[in-house]
């Protein structure tokens, strides 16, 4: 009595491979492309600067504190921040909450936050846009926005600089 194989096995298991290998080629050059662009610091800067405004706009002041650059923690005091961007939102402009605009980040190989501070490398400018509607009309605040990497986690800052 002669044995057969069942030889649909053989080919399942080397689709299987090579649909593995694709997987990882691709997955490999995604990566790597993506650091060689320079792409995600980019996002990443980007994805703070969205977060932060989030909880602002959310009246979560002091999550959004936690995500300013230890500079601006040291110019904020955190219970003081919190005081005060809600008295600003809530009693000054009249709000609960903005809309608010993101712009494209720009690299800046160095950028300082006043004229005493020490450089930081490797900062993104992002434009932001708040836009208000109080009781005192509609307005907008149009502030840019900096991102620096601080322990491997990006975080906000403002500048102080006097032109």
């Amino acid at each position: 009595m002669a044995v057969r194989r069942n030889r649909g096995n053989g080919t399942v298991l080397k689709l299987m491979l090579v649909a593995f290998v694709v997987i990882v080629i691709w997955m490999t050059w995604r990566n790597t492309a993506s650091k060689l662009m320079g792409n995600d610091d980019e996002k990443q800067a980007r994805a703070a600067v969205e977060q932060f405004y989030a909880y602002e706009q959310a009246g979560d002041f002091g999550s959004s504190w936690t995500l300013f650059h230890p500079l601006m923690q040291e110019r904020f005091e955190k219970a003081g921040y919190i005081q005060k961007r809600a008295q600003i939102m809530l009693q000054d402009f009249g709000v609960k909450t903005f809309d608010v605009k993101i712009g494209p980040p720009k690299r800046l190989p160095q950028w300082k936050m006043s004229r005493e501070a020490q450089p930081i490398a490797n900062v993104y400018e992002i434009a932001v846009t708040e836009s208000f509607q109080s009781p005192y009309g509609n307005f907008d605040i149009h502030q840019a926005c900096f991102a620096a990497k601080v322990d491997g986690k990006w975080r906000l800052l403002w500048s102080y600089q006097q032109e």
